[in-house]
């Protein structure tokens, strides 16, 4: 293959010219702990030739209509038979000559991901009726959903109400599926980490949901009458669908973008499967003299009266001097399915076989009107829509969240399209197979040793994010630096979830569960209330192997409150309970030790041994390199470097061991820069 930059366009790989080039290469910079940094090369300059004006569909004229130069375009740079960068092209701006940037594949993937909310993942195959017999059915799962045992602030004398237990999603699923959705898999040893296979993330929210509020407001109606003059009926009767062809007089009557709302037929119409909340009001004036009317709003869903509000009054309101009013109304859920209709009829009769009356019908905006909004809130029985339950969290936050947990970053493999976690500690314990570079250091050229490493300070603090209701500080952890000058402390990163603490009630024999306080109760017995409110995302560990019948309550068929068992599974944050104890789980997700952990292992000491070994002694060592093209095509990261029986000026190495850091100004031909961290 010709030398050269090459573009993948309609007809495949493309060459596109010849490039003067310098790359920077870089996997995962340990000067920049709180991002997954990137590959790229400087800025350079592509002619614009008539194989790129076919390529980019001539995107430099204004008046262009194609997805170029907005959308990243794969781009490969070829030296001597040898691919020696891979990856995305992103066109800069056009004067004459193309100003391009070319970062690795990791952008492509990094950049869609982060567009992504998990909720917005297909994990359709996960949801489930919200029943006691499908928690009980989840009992002790290890993959997909389970439903551990937790506390949202409703947990009274060890009972936990059904309407509070909800289900965590195992996090290796949402990554998996959030790779998948990207053509991408999830490969590695870090796949059967233990840890990593019992995080999960718990429910969150106010109230679970079955749809956003924009759906909501597309699908919702205000409507009301027409401004008619009153309909006096004096002992007779009406029965009518009521005329509410008013849906546009903003801002107190509308219908929204889907227009299910029919003012013609007046009827709504479900465009789709939902629960729709209906309201209706009338207002009146009755007078009864002998006998009974009776005045009846009913709503109908295809022709049937499903609910009604109902009036009938004997000897009321007989003065002719006073009117008194009187308003009937109805406010009440209906299930719908696609295509079903709902009317609002009014009716007005006799209920006994004598009667004198009159009744006046007001018909203006200000006395009748009907709203129809679709509820979204799932109650039990209902379908858990589990994706759309989840925190909003973007996709490749949750990736990172999971790479500083572990003290890692993610190697993307674009041929085989596999994303694997390598964790620092993995590469410092792997000396056995480093990469040799000893040949690979040219000695003409001086050195330079730093003795600290960017930004690390004595103190380097390690977080969860803040919430109210947990403890400050806690779950967070601090890694210490004590050979260096830097400042006395920093933060080096701040993680998208709040720790977890446990309850102070407790759960029959498993102890105090987790509390993630998204209820709160106020006053006691017909005075109660359930101040519901959603909180920062959470991330959590279960237990499958320890699950636990657990004390409830339901509604029966007749809406009386009953006991009953529902079995969930062991979980913890930090400390674990007693009753879920095993060998294989001494683990925790706090950084450091919180009050009472004693024997489960907290991240930084099980995941942060290779960044505490660079920073006991902290050396940069940075020297010219010769690399040629097929260094650079074969190059890995993940892999040590040795360096044994180099010396360049005053330097002596007898034996090291370093991490790849960073290679600046790669061209072929020409000696380029090395950043390497000795370990």
């Amino acid at each position: 293959m010709e030398n050269g930059i090459y573009f993948f366009g309609q007809a495949g790989w493309q060459w596109v010219a010849e490039v003067d080039y310098a790359i920077n290469y870089q996997a995962n910079d340990l000067t920049s702990p709180d991002s997954l940094e990137l590959s790229y090369t400087n800025q350079f300059n592509l002619p614009n030739t008539l194989a790129i004006q076919k390529i980019l569909e001539h995107a430099e004229q204004l008046d262009a209509g194609g997805q170029h130069p907005y959308k990243l375009i794969p781009a490969r740079i070829i030296e001597d038979e040898e691919t020696i960068f891979d990856g995305r092209a992103e066109l800069k701006g056009f004067q004459g000559i193309w100003k391009v940037v070319i970062y690795e594949n990791h952008r492509g993937l990094f950049d869609s991901l982060g567009e992504k909310s998990i909720r917005d993942l297909d994990l359709s195959r996960l949801d489930h009726p919200w029943t006691l017999d499908e928690i009980n059915a989840r009992a002790g799962a290890t993959e997909g959903v389970c439903y551990p045992i937790l506390d949202y602030g409703t947990v009274s004398e060890g009972i936990v109400p059904q309407d509070a237990i909800f289900p965590s999603v195992f996090v290796r699923d949402v990554v998996a599926q959030s790779l998948q959705e990207e053509g991408y898999k999830p490969v590695g040893a870090w796949l059967e980490d233990p840890l990593f296979k019992a995080m999960v993330l718990p429910f969150c929210e106010a109230e679970p949901v079955s749809r956003d509020q924009n759906w909501v407001d597309a699908r919702r109606a205000r409507v009301t009458l027409a401004d008619a003059s009153t309909i006096d009926l004096v002992n007779r009767g009406l029965n009518r669908i009521q005329p509410f062809s008013i849906d546009n007089r903003d801002p107190f009557f509308y219908d929204g973008k889907t227009d299910n709302y029919n003012p013609t037929l007046f009827q709504y119409k479900a465009d789709t499967a939902m629960r729709l909340r209906v309201v209706a009001f009338q207002e009146f004036v009755a007078h009864v003299h002998l006998g009974a009317p009776e005045v009846m709003l009913i709503i109908e869903v295809n022709g049937s009266n499903v609910h009604q509000g109902y009036w009938s009054k004997t000897l009321y309101n007989t003065s002719i001097l006073v009117e008194k009013r009187d308003r009937i109304e109805v406010d009440t859920s209906v299930l719908l399915k696609k295509d079903d209709v709902v009317k609002i009829r009014l009716t007005v009769r006799k209920r006994t076989n004598i009667a004198q009356y009159q009744v006046k019908i007001f018909q203006t905006s200000e006395y009748a009107y009907a709203s129809f909004e679709p509820d979204p809130i799932v109650y039990t029985g209902d379908k858990w829509l589990v994706a759309r339950n989840l925190p909003d969290l973007k996709c490749s936050l949750l990736l990172k969240a999971i790479a500083f947990q572990m003290s890692g970053w993610f190697n993307i493999d674009n041929q085989r399209k596999t994303v694997e976690l390598i964790k620092l500690t993995d590469l410092t314990n792997n000396r056995v197979n480093a990469v040799d570079w000893s040949a690979k250091v040219e000695e003409s050229e001086a050195p330079e040793v730093q003795f600290r490493i960017e930004p690390y300070a004595q103190k380097n603090y390690v977080k969860y994010k803040e919430q109210d209701g947990v403890d400050k500080g806690y779950g967070d952890g601090v890694i210490r630096c004590e050979n260096t000058a830097q400042s006395t402390e920093t933060a080096l990163f701040e993680l998208p979830f709040s720790a977890t603490m446990p309850s102070t009630r407790q759960v029959g024999d498993f102890g105090s569960p987790l509390l993630i306080e998204t209820r709160t109760i106020i006053g006691k017995g017909d005075t109660i209330q359930i101040n519901k409110n959603s909180t920062s995302p959470r991330i959590i560990l279960v237990e499958p192997t320890k699950t636990f019948e657990v004390a409830t309550q339901i509604l029966d068929i007749n809406g009386n409150i009953k006991p009953a068992t529902v079995t969930l599974t062991g979980c913890w944050f930090a400390r674990r309970e007693n009753s879920i104890v095993t060998n294989e789980n001494n683990f925790s997700l706090a950084f450091s030790p919180v009050p009472g952990q004693v024997s489960e292992v907290p991240l930084i000491g099980r995941y942060f041994g290779g960044l505490k070994r660079v920073l006991r002694r902290p050396r940069v060592f940075i020297p010219s390199l010769y690399l040629r093209p097929v260094d650079m095509a074969t190059l890995n990261p993940n892999l040590p470097i040795r360096l044994k029986n180099v010396r360049i000026g005053d330097i002596e190495i007898a034996g090291g061991y370093f991490y790849l850091n960073r290679v600046n100004n790669y061209q072929s031909g020409k000696t380029c820069t090395g950043v390497l961290i000795a370990f």
